[in-house]
């Protein structure tokens, strides 16, 4: 990865004896190592879905042989007499949409940067991938009020409830860092070459837009 001409004149901090280049370097391996480690537990996740989905312990991943002649037991010991719905597929394919837009508009915030946009161009375009963001949670919260289930009917139940947190937590991450960068274009920290670090933040924004969109295809046409 190139490093600008304005990267090359910025006083190294503490007196350290990096070059800009080799910081610039350590950061974005330490930020791909981050992904990696978000990576594995996204593929964790996916991974216990379909084997809980598998084994079907006393066919309760979604208790589709449920019945008032056949009745199951919740976690509870609650009877259970008929299947558990389905969560709404719009509404997860949705926040996964918003969060891809949200993910969008922060790359081309980054390519203004890289182009010599002031902050007149990246701050609105840094807000809007920001109110995107908060959209995504507040439209995951939404939809924890309005599930045909709760976590104790079923595997099914519960292990789509923990992707719908596991979401929340990423989505939280992700707004915390754009209103860093929010805050930051204001005060044109992006202007006149100065991008990296909205590269970086950019690259962590596209992997969870990803990531979520996977869980939400899984969550949705596994069921």
């Amino acid at each position: 990865m190139s490093v600008t001409e304005h990267d090359m004149h910025v006083p190294l901090e503490g007196g350290s004896h990096e070059t800009p280049q080799e910081r610039h370097r350590m950061e974005h391996i330490a930020l791909w190592l981050f992904i990696g480690g978000d990576a594995f537990f996204c593929v964790l996740e996916i991974f216990f879905w379909f084997y809980l989905r598998s084994l079907n312990t006393n066919g309760m991943w979604r208790g589709t042989n449920c019945s008032k002649a056949n009745a199951c037991t919740d976690g509870l010991g609650n009877p259970l007499t008929h299947p558990i719905a389905k969560a709404a597929a719009v509404n997860t394919l949705l926040i996964a949409v918003i969060m891809l837009a949200s993910a969008a508009v922060i790359w081309f915030a980054e390519v203004q940067a890289r182009e010599g946009a002031t902050r007149k161009t990246t701050t609105p375009l840094i807000g809007l991938a920001l109110l995107l963001s908060l959209g995504a949670i507040a439209y995951q919260i939404i939809q924890f009020q309005i599930l045909p289930f709760t976590t104790i009917d079923g595997t099914y139940a519960s292990t789509f409830e923990f992707f719908m947190g596991s979401n929340l937590a990423h989505f939280g991450l992700v707004a915390f860092i754009g209103t860093g960068l929010f805050l930051r274009s204001r005060k044109g920290k992006f202007e006149n070459g100065s991008w990296y670090h909205l590269h970086l933040s950019r690259l962590w924004w596209v992997w969870i837009a990803l990531s979520t969109t996977v869980l939400a295809i899984v969550s949705v046409f596994f069921a």
